[in-house]
């Protein structure tokens, strides 16, 4: 019987967001420790997360599940979420049965998203809020969703 791995996926800083390179597959219990990491990364106070989807050639429907539940708390957390997908592969079809292609922006490549990245790093608007632009944002403030 083969003993599942636990896989990570890679995670790159751009700004003040973060952009997590999913592997070449993506296995029924691969799930779980992904969305465990990604569910762990929100708690590092970026402001945009992006899942890149670019190099997987095999993706499980529970990933859809997983993606909710990260949705979810990106909501609750006031945290931007996207997506980097090419058109007709596996993750988009897993991930367009369960809507959130639909409710979340799309990228039809890691460039242009990593491009969006750096923009808003550098946005004046950041700067007159009082936020400056680095790799490490400032403490959170308001009330913290708690996990469920």
């Amino acid at each position: 019987m083969k003993q599942p791995t636990q896989i990570v996926a890679k995670t790159d800083y751009i700004g003040r967001g973060a952009v997590v390179t999913v592997p070449q597959s993506i296995e029924p219990w691969h799930t779980r420790c992904l969305r465990e990491q990604l569910l762990w990364l929100l708690n590092e106070r970026l402001d945009e997360v992006v899942i890149d989807f670019t190099p997987t050639i095999s993706c499980t429907s529970a990933m859809s599940e997983a993606l909710e539940r990260v949705y979810t708390r990106t909501r609750a957390r006031g945290i931007g979420l996207s997506l980097v997908l090419d058109q007709d592969s596996p993750p988009a079809k897993a991930l367009e049965e369960s809507g959130l292609t639909r409710m979340l922006p799309v990228h039809a490549d890691r460039a242009e998203a990593e491009r969006g990245l750096r923009e808003r790093a550098a946005s004046p608007a950041r700067r007159r809020r009082g936020q400056e632009s680095s790799t490490v944002p400032p403490p959170r403030s308001g009330p913290v969703a708690q996990a469920s």
